[in-house]
């Protein structure tokens, strides 16, 4: 694995992990516990300081009202959309400029980009380890449905972690690759993602080695 490596990264609702791509396929990369899946959870104390994945998870229990979960809900909408995301968060989201949402605690607002770049970071610091070296691009997967905003507020978190999000790739197509279907010449497949936070369906037309979202829908958990 060189220097140079491309990092692939599932920004997940409930989990994120990493994984790269070796001579001998794919492999995903693990934290010092062989762990490879971080939850996507980020807790603050009252100090400001932060911890994420495993320990954040632990701590939402004692403290909710201090531990952000789930915010890839939140990202690239005002709070007008979030509503009904507002009654099953126990943190507080407020409102931002031009009413974009954000996410207030221990009297601090932060964007939810601002949340994710913290997940962010700490895969790449578990990728760095596991690889003997940094990492300074990656490619991140998103929702079939994300919008222009949420995709790039998914670009901008991965900017605030300190990584150049070349490429933004639909989990649906993610999957398929993973899986091979684009040594198929052509073909219309269904991609079934039962995610931690969502339950989406997405119908993909294969032609030519050129992947395209037919459909999508889906339901949030």
């Amino acid at each position: 694995i060189l220097a140079d490596t491309i990092l692939g990264i599932d920004l997940g609702t409930t989990n994120s992990l990493a994984a790269v791509y070796t001579p001998k396929g794919p492999e995903v990369l693990k934290d010092a516990d062989g762990h490879a899946l971080i939850p996507s959870v980020v807790s603050f104390s009252d100090d400001g300081a932060t911890v994420v994945g495993r320990v954040a998870r632990e701590r939402a229990v004692e403290f909710p009202r201090q531990t952000v979960h789930s915010v890839k809900r939140l990202m690239g909408k005002n709070v007008a959309d979030c509503a009904g995301d507002r009654d099953k968060l126990p943190y507080e989201i407020t409102s931002g400029r031009g009413g974009m949402a954000l996410v207030n605690v221990c009297g601090k607002e932060y964007s939810p980009q601002e949340i994710s770049a913290l997940i962010l970071k700490k895969v790449k610091s578990v990728a760095e380890t596991a690889l003997g070296h940094a990492v300074k691009q990656a490619v991140v997967t998103v929702p079939a449905y994300f919008d222009d905003s949420q995709r790039q507020a998914t670009r901008d978190a991965g900017r605030i972690a300190g990584l150049d999000v070349i490429r933004i790739v639909n989990e649906p197509t993610a999957a398929a690759l993973a899986y091979g279907l684009d040594l198929k010449k052509e073909g219309t497949v269904v991609v079934y993602d039962l995610g931690g936070g969502t339950f989406d369906v997405t119908v993909l037309k294969i032609q030519g080695g050129v992947f395209k979202v037919l459909a999508t829908g889906g339901d949030t958990r």
